[in-house]
């Protein structure tokens, strides 16, 4: 996204005509994309806490069919449900993530054709 922000800078100086949006990234440059953003901390912290908390739903899962009575189990079986949903709330959020990258990098190419249009 950097680069699409010096190209708009460049325009606006010099007045070219530009399009060479070049290609959109894949999935996995996408969800790198996401690691060197302005949430770049927040990102990073919620990849480590879900690898923790999926550490935590397999110990528990474990733990759920090692356990012989019944309120132990709803227990375990609750706890490991909890980090299980937990883990998919954090790939939702990371969804969203680079959602709002790819609508933003849209919104600069609007910029730049109407560069091109008014200029």
């Amino acid at each position: 996204m950097k680069d699409l922000d010096k190209k708009i800078e460049e325009a606006l100086k010099e007045g070219v005509n530009l399009p060479d949006w070049g290609e959109d990234p894949n999935l996995a440059e996408e969800l790198l994309l996401a690691f060197r953003g302005r949430n770049r901390f927040a990102n990073v912290m919620a990849v480590i806490l879900s690898v923790g908390v999926m550490a935590l739903a397999i110990w528990s899962g474990l733990k759920f069919y090692e356990a012989t009575e019944v309120r132990v189990q709803l227990w375990w079986g609750g706890f490991c449900l909890f980090n299980v949903l937990f883990i998919s709330f954090m790939k939702v959020w990371m969804w969203m993530e680079m959602h709002s990258n790819r609508v933003l990098r849209e919104i600069k190419r609007v910029e730049l054709l109407l560069l091109q249009r008014l200029g």
